[in-house]
């Protein structure tokens, strides 16, 4: 359906001096270029400050798109995982990317009251190198530098944690839910009660807030089972009209999701339009299908009678 207005001011897009393509779901992630909708240049980089560059950062999800050889505008994901030298308690950073890990100490400079450097630390041939850079850069400047102490570190044995933001990915979950349902169905999405819910749900820090906003839904996937799965390299979006309600599923490689349910008051698509996308994270590529297509299809695979043993028995576990 045609989209006119901006899906974050309401305002008509033919009157905004400067609009742009929204990434319904980030490049970083995966996403194809063009997967887009028009928004309010603005309002996009604003919604990109608040929402999308926390979850792009988030460690969790760029070590998600690490391990699936994700590519974003500039080139191979890399993810950073903070911890501690064992021995030592010194802190380090591992840097993962498609072509191994990057060991570095967060200071591998030891200075003394003076500012002259008393020694270098680091993993394998890299404190070397980093004495080397010293000494370059000392004599370029005219200066002459002694380093007392060069420490290399082998094989240390190291304490990596990894941190997740739930709330932050969360919101990054409820805003491509958003316009998945602005790409299917348009200005009616931006303009009813579905939009509004969406828009204060997307900003909600906790739960009861994301409730009060009148947001319905869940994580399970497994709790409706004519929802598309996604692999560990796969996205899958499903957003769909049934009866009275708005369906806006999303998985993220495989493992997070979210389920959004609103009103379908204002909306005049009949009944199962909607559409499923399936993403490619690796390659970057994006295979879609009508909602009321795929459903018909996916109903006669063994996938769907799997799915409705689980839904089944969630439902029997609730009762």
């Amino acid at each position: 359906m045609k989209q006119s207005l901006c899906p974050y001011t309401l305002k008509p897009l033919a009157e905004i001096s400067n609009t742009n393509g929204e990434h319904i779901l980030p490049r970083a992630f995966g996403a194809p270029e063009s997967f887009t909708v028009p928004a309010d240049e603005a309002e996009n980089t604003r919604m990109n400050d608040q929402i999308d560059s926390p979850a792009i950062n988030d460690p969790l999800m760029r070590l998600l798109a690490v391990t699936q050889g994700v590519k974003s505008r500039s080139g191979s994901v890399r993810a950073k995982l903070k911890g501690v030298v064992t021995e030592s308690g010194e802190e380090v950073i591992a840097i993962l990317g498609q072509e191994g890990i990057d060991f570095r100490f967060v200071a591998p400079v030891d200075v003394d009251e003076n500012g002259s450097v008393k020694g270098v630390r680091g993993f394998g041939d890299a404190a070397q190198k980093l004495v080397n850079q010293f000494l370059r850069d000392s004599a370029r400047k005219g200066r002459k530098m002694e380093v007392d102490e060069t420490v290399s570190q082998p094989n240390p044995h190291l304490s990596l944690g990894l941190e997740g933001d739930l709330k932050v990915i969360h919101k990054e979950v409820r805003k491509i839910a958003y316009l998945m349902t602005v790409r299917i169905f348009g200005d009616e999405a931006i303009k009813s009660r579905s939009g509004e819910i969406y828009r204060a749900a997307i900003h909600a820090e906790t739960e009861e807030e994301v409730q009060a906003t009148g947001l319905r839904g869940g994580t399970n996937i497994d709790s409706i089972a004519t929802l598309a799965r996604a692999k560990h390299n796969e996205h899958a979006l499903t957003c769909f009209r049934i009866g009275s309600a708005i369906v806006s599923a999303v998985i993220l490689f495989g493992s997070i999701t979210g389920i959004c349910i609103t009103p379908a008051e204002g909306f005049s698509a009949p009944e199962l339009a909607g559409e499923v996308i399936i993403i490619n994270a690796t390659t970057g590529t994006l295979t879609s299908a009508p909602y009321d297509q795929w459903i018909r299809d996916f109903m006669q695979t063994p996938e769907f009678g799997q799915a409705m043993v689980r839904a089944a028995s969630l439902q029997t576990y609730k009762t």
